[in-house]
């Protein structure tokens, strides 16, 4: 990780690119990818993605199963820098052993199966106030600013 830092410092500002709230300059986790196809999005924006830590809740072999396009988006993120974890419990991430010491400038969790209809004691909605409530505890794997 030491060396992400430095090539860092060697980079002029001009080479810092923006997409709306994120920053080639950002250290960013990607929590809960499914296909990896927004984390690759960012990653091409910047032109690296030496700066992005991007996971998935399901093992590599499922997400093949699942996923038409998960292997090429996973070598390509792996190719342009990028830390790849699977079987990653977002729940939990606080505590695993890959993360719970880095900092990050952005923690991003795009919540796809986030919608719902129904009533307030509907499984889906308890679940997603039950990963709300874990997300936010894992706030202490942000940077300061």
């Amino acid at each position: 990780m030491e060396v992400k830092a430095k090539i860092y410092e060697e980079n002029d500002e001009e080479d810092v690119k923006w997409l709306k709230h994120y920053c080639s300059m950002h250290q960013i986790l990607l929590v809960g990818e499914g296909d990896f196809s927004f984390s690759l999005s960012l990653a091409n924006a910047f032109g690296s993605a030496i700066n992005i830590v991007a996971t998935s809740h399901d093992a590599y072999d499922i997400l093949l199963k699942k996923y038409s396009k998960a292997q090429s988006n996973v070598e390509e993120l792996k190719k342009m820098g990028a830390s790849i974890v699977h079987g990653v419990d977002a729940t939990k991430m606080k505590f695993h052993a890959g993360l719970r010491t880095r900092r990050f400038d952005r923690i991003v969790f795009n919540f796809p199966h986030a919608g719902f209809k129904g009533k307030e004691d509907h499984p889906q909605l308890i679940k997603y106030v039950v990963l709300h409530s874990c997300f936010y505890g894992s706030i202490k794997l942000l940077t300061q600013h």
